[in-house]
């Protein structure tokens, strides 16, 4: 299996599950260039990571995209670990589903406008009135996300998931808005209780990522 990533994105979510699961991998390094470069959008057409090849059961090769597919696909290949729902548990398989769907497209999305707002305006005087309406989604969406941990060490399921990796990730943008992270104090918490972790520790060295 190899794993296209970009440094520090969400693709480091699927590296730390990758970790976490025990799983033999390979690195593929991508810059914003090369994501979108003749070389790798035959892979993934979107210009995005995550992104896996693997040989499938009959030796064919295969691609993989999108985080909830990725990070699902990797806590099923390692049931050992238990990153994800049981296999016959379909009240988990839906609750996992359902978290790491609101991490992707409620939360993940908050910080896009913030971080690269020329997407979103035409006009560059606009830009930092939509920046800033980007940066109040990201605090009402991590006040929501700091209820679900009132009381809980992870995030679901009762126990450590590939949906903590992901929250994780976002954790790291999260410091590079205006709002401090001890607003939240539950992912705080959380974020420095993985920021310990040996196998994020790992990805961030391989990553030459400085640790948390």
């Amino acid at each position: 299996m190899k794993l296209y990533y970009l440094p520090g994105a969400c693709s480091l979510a699927s590296h730390i599950a990758l970790i976490w699961a025990d799983m033999d991998y390979e690195l593929e390094r991508l810059s914003y260039e090369t994501v979108h470069g003749p070389a790798f959008m035959p892979l993934n057409p979107k210009g995005a990571v995550p992104t896996i090849t693997l040989n499938t059961a009959d030796g064919r090769p295969a691609v993989l995209t999108e985080s909830l597919a990725v990070l699902l696909y990797i806590a099923a290949l390692g049931p050992a670990a238990r990153l994800g729902a049981g296999a016959s548990d379909l009240f988990e398989q839906a609750k996992i589903n359902e978290i790491i769907a609101e991490l992707v497209s409620e939360v993940h999305k908050t910080f896009v406008p913030a971080f690269v707002p020329d997407r979103f305006v035409v006009d560059a005087g606009a830009q930092d009135g939509a920046r800033a309406a980007a940066f109040k989604m990201v605090e009402k969406a991590f006040r929501r996300v700091d209820g679900y941990l009132e009381g809980q060490e992870w995030l679901a399921l009762g126990r450590r998931t590939v949906a903590d990796a992901y929250l994780h990730v976002l954790s790291r943008w999260l410091r590079n808005t205006p709002t401090p992270m001890s607003a939240f104090p539950n992912v705080a918490r959380h974020f420095e209780a993985l920021a310990g972790d040996v196998g994020v520790k790992r990805a961030l060295s391989e990553e030459d990522l400085p640790a948390d």
